[in-house]
């Protein structure tokens, strides 16, 4: 292969010198530049698919960032071979160029903004047919521009905030993580007023009006904004969202690739099987087909079928056992979530359960893989055509319940309702008539719901990269708070406030530009 390489490469050394050196100053009209590119309406539909492209790399949805954020929250360990990868879900960060969390995950997304910020700059300049495509167009941009944002500045916090093309010589300024989720808020407002209510069967890879609603609602949340929070949630819950969203009476199907696409999905990353390559081409971005499909499922499978590189605190376990449905079952969303040693037992009408059509293992013990999102492909190869829900109904019931629990002095009958949705829906009583947790305590005390809420949150969203954002969110920098992390995850013993709740910057990055500063700490 190299051979071929070099050869091509003196070839083409011959070629120039061997050229007129006037013929240098030609223009090749079959390359693209940005010169010629700007032109029409398609160039600008073309290009808005091109941020999507993004969800397709390493650094986002295809692999690694399902890594970091589930190992970093209590919820996720890693025991990977790979030393680097175990550490960084560990909090211990020690090469701060580590490519295949630190520098894909913070390149792979500021390419996404650079993509839809050139967009933004070039649209206006484009006569179209029909001015509602193009405001379409502009609130899908700043979707995703936000989209991107909001990870970003849920693992770094305090990130350079580039609202324009830039270019190779930009040295941009670093952003507050107010400003930052004050910028994600402007562009989400403005996508809701843009984008459509509903698209056709298509388009469902698109933002709505109702994802763009849930991810305001998210971004408010993150900034403690709980009256515009309710205002987002209100929609989607109250007002003319519950024409178009509801939770699926089958809990699992939120996580099957047989039943994509159902009323509780507010934004999906879609994901395919179709062209895939070979795994030595996923880092490539020559091919526009390199990752089509995640990874999650051989991120995440057992020592001897897949990476391991992360998998479940037993915590969890213990936390789904310990209500039991009126019936004297165990909650159905542990067994969907989740494969243990000992859930045959548990679940007696589910006796040969198989892991990728192996049985359980002995020698892996009471350790704890991650089932949501698994499909039923065998063998087990590198892409899973599974969507991530990236944004679902029942997260909306449950941060709207807490919305409203921050903004009244008790547990309004609108908050204990929403949880009770969650909850009935996997067949659990109203949490007033629990048969485990104290019901007139929560549902009467402020402080007491807010608690409860992290336990729910906990069991109806393991696993999909929204525990880290929730953490965050009720204030993990303090003594008290971590005591509590470290009795249910012992890597929080590395955790250094003031320093672990954000990534480091990339070293290359801090080197390369004199304006951005190493996180405090590091």
């Amino acid at each position: 292969m190299k051979k071929i390489i070099n050869y091509i490469l003196c070839l083409s050394l011959v070629v120039c010198v061997s050229c007129d050196a006037s013929l240098l100053d030609i223009q090749n009209e079959n390359t693209l530049s940005t010169g010629v590119f700007w032109k029409s309406e398609a160039d600008i539909e073309a290009s808005v698919i091109s941020i999507y492209g993004m969800f397709y790399r390493q650094g986002t949805w295809t692999r690694n960032i399902y890594t970091q954020m589930i190992g970093m929250a209590d919820e996720g360990v890693s025991y990977a071979g790979w030393t680097e990868l175990n550490e960084y879900t560990k909090f211990i960060f020690t090469n701060y160029n580590f490519g295949e969390t630190n520098v894909k995950i913070w390149r792979e997304h500021y390419v996404a903004i650079f993509r839809a910020n050139q967009v933004l700059d070039n649209i206006e300049n484009i006569t179209f047919s029909d001015d509602t495509h193009k405001q379409d167009l502009i609130g899908q941009t700043k979707f995703m521009r936000a989209f991107y944002y909001f990870y970003l500045t849920t693992l770094w916090d305090n990130v350079p905030l580039v609202l324009r093309t830039s270019s190779a010589a930009d040295r941009p300024i670093q952003a507050t993580q107010e400003e930052v989720l004050t910028q994600i808020e402007e562009d989400l407002k403005d996508a809701v007023s843009k984008l459509p209510t509903t698209r056709d069967t298509n388009n469902t890879a698109r933002p709505t009006k109702g994802a763009a609603y849930g991810l305001l609602a998210k971004a408010y949340a993150q900034h403690h904004k709980w009256e515009e929070a309710r205002g987002c949630l209100e929609w989607l819950i109250d007002g003319e969202g519950k024409n178009h969203y509801d939770l699926v009476s089958n809990w699992e199907n939120n996580f099957s690739n047989h039943t994509e696409n159902n009323k509780e999905a507010l934004y999906e990353i879609h994901f395919s099987l179709v062209n895939r390559v070979g795994f030595d081409q996923t880092d490539n971005y020559l091919d526009p087909n390199a990752q089509l499909g995640t990874q999650i499922e051989m991120n995440a499978a057992p020592p001897g079928i897949g990476w391991n590189n992360i998998e479940a605190r037993r915590w969890l376990v213990d936390y789904f056992k310990r209500e039991k449905t009126p019936d004297g079952k165990y909650d159905s969303r542990l067994f969907h979530t989740l494969w243990y040693d000992g859930a045959s037992s548990d679940f007696p009408e589910y006796p040969d359960q198989m892991i990728y059509g192996a049985p359980w293992n002995s020698d892996w013990g009471n350790r704890v893989f991650i089932k949501k999102y698994s499909t039923d492909a065998m063998p087990l190869y590198y892409w899973n055509d599974n969507n991530f829900r990236s944004l679902r109904y029942a997260d909306m019931l449950l941060l709207y319940a807490e919305a409203l629990n921050e903004l009244n002095a008790v547990p309004s009958a609108k908050a204990i309702e929403c949880v009770n949705r969650v909850r009935n829906r996997v067949h659990l009583p109203n949490i007033q008539n629990s048969n485990y947790y104290n019901g007139t305590q929560i549902t009467g005390n402020k402080d007491a719901f807010r608690e409860h809420l992290k336990i729910e949150r906990a069991l109806e969203l393991a696993m999909e990269c929204v525990r880290w954002i929730d953490l965050k969110r009720w204030g993990i920098n303090n003594e008290t708070t971590l005591n509590e992390l470290k009795a249910r995850d012992p890597d929080f013993n590395n955790f250094i406030i003031g320093k672990s709740i954000r990534m480091p910057i990339p070293q290359s990055e801090v080197d390369n530009n004199p304006n951005l500063n190493q996180n405090d700490k590091y």
